[in-house]
C-alpha cells in the first residue's frame, strides 16, 4: 500500500469519526446497534481501523518516511 503521511489521514478520521459517534449518541439517541437505522457500531470499526494504521506505521511501502 503506498501512502502519503498516512497516519496524519488516519488521525483526522479517527476525530471525524469520534464526533460522529457523539451525534449519534448523544443527540440522535441511536443504539449501538441501532434499531430503524445504522448504529454506531460501523462507526466504531472504522476508528480500530484506523488506529491499526496509526500503530504499523502505515505499512510497508510509503512515499514519505
Amino acid at each position: 500500500m503506498f501512502g502519503v503521511l498516512t497516519q496524519l489521514a488516519a488521525f483526522g478520521l479517527i476525530l471525524i469519526l469520534f464526533g460522529a459517534i457523539y451525534k449519534k449518541i448523544f443527540e440522535w439517541h441511536i443504539s449501538f446497534w441501532g434499531e430503524k437505522t445504522y448504529g454506531w457500531h460501523y462507526d466504531l470499526m472504522l476508528i480500530v481501523m484506523n488506529l491499526v494504521i496509526i500503530f504499523t506505521d502505515g505499512g510497508r511501502f510509503k512515499l514519505l518516511n
